[in-house]
């Protein structure tokens, strides 16, 4: 009981912004560690719930600089990448909590009060979900959405997302559908299109198979791209830089089917993906995979074991499974 409630007041502390700059990053390491999870959650929790609203017009700029800093690494244990994705995305949406209703706001601006509907989505699982406009959607691993129950009352039909989602937008000229991340804002009127914006990747991808978007960046300018089908937009949070590319339609058709499919991706972003998909952890030398690039194809009923054989086959990758965790040699 001591012990929660020395815990307490040092969260207390850090909430107060009574930390210097030292004590913060401090403080920092501390959360992300593995002790005393159980009362962290509970903090963290507690205070979402009870936060005010108080949103600054620097908001994204503060979460960007945070989901650099958090490290979600090999050797973090599954259970804290899950917690701190879960808090990171609240952060993301700009949302806070107030008994159920949800205020969005944006640039100081307060908007009108919403009931919102929340899915977060574990990995080793995707969901498809209909919204309220019969939009459909389908929501990999380890992401989260947030979208009004109701789109009467809104001006536009605007999703909030951290992670990776596929939208087939039910078209509505009147009420334009938007894509929030924290990156990049993505419209469309009546279209099928692909964003992946995942807390602790510094990117964030656009990928359109029909109609036509617009994708606002947010790095300060008022820079936007308008996308045709078969385009794909990747906007770097680190160096602000912007990539173009064209690509197969019929591969992110697959996706949705439950294949994944890498094309020249390095070792990390493989990884990456496996992880999310099977709710795995993998162990590996980054030196030794960094300058490799992967082309590979796996089906929707093939289970981790089969992935890593697979992988060991074509590639010579020499692995041990141990439950959870995966150490490639």
């Amino acid at each position: 009981m001591e012990a929660h409630g020395s815990i307490k007041k040092l969260f207390q502390l850090y909430v107060g912004k009574r930390f210097s700059k030292v004590g913060k990053a401090l403080f920092g390491k501390w959360l992300r560690a593995e002790q005393d999870l159980e009362i962290k959650e509970h903090l963290l929790r507690q205070h979402w719930e009870t936060a005010t609203g108080e949103i600054s017009a620097d908001t994204w700029e503060d979460w960007n600089r945070l989901r650099s800093q958090l490290d979600t690494s090999f050797h973090r244990k599954k259970q804290i990448q899950l917690m701190w994705l879960k808090y990171a995305a609240v952060v993301t949406l700009f949302l806070v909590s107030v008994g159920g209703t949800y205020w969005i706001t944006e640039q100081h601006t307060l908007r009108q009060s919403v009931e919102m509907a929340e899915l977060f989505v574990p990995y080793g699982e995707t969901r498809e979900i209909q919204l309220p406009d019969s939009s459909r959607v389908w929501v990999n691993a380890g992401s989260t959405i947030l979208y009004p129950k109701d789109f009467r009352k809104m001006d536009s039909r605007t999703i909030y997302l951290t992670g990776e989602a596929s939208f087939q937008v039910y078209k509505n000229k009147k009420k334009p559908f938007i894509v929030k991340t924290s990156g990049v804002d993505v419209q469309a009127l009546g279209t099928i299109f692909t964003v992946k914006s995942y807390a602790g990747e510094d990117y964030t991808t656009t990928t359109l198979e029909e109609g036509s978007v617009k994708v606002s960046l947010k790095d300060g300018t008022t820079q936007s791209y308008v996308l045709k089908s078969s385009e794909q937009l990747v906007y770097s949070y680190r160096d602000h830089s912007v990539q173009r590319n064209r690509v197969d339609l019929s591969l992110y058709k697959m996706t949705r089917e439950g294949y994944l499919i890498f094309e020249d991706v390095p070792f990390w972003q493989l990884v990456s993906t496996l992880e999310k998909k099977y709710g795995v952890t993998f162990q590996y030398n980054a030196t030794r995979y960094g300058n490799d690039l992967y082309h590979v194809k796996f089906a929707p009923d093939e289970t981790i074991e089969d992935v890593m054989e697979i992988l060991y086959q074509l590639m010579g990758i020499q692995y041990a499974i141990k439950g959870n965790n995966i150490i490639v040699k």
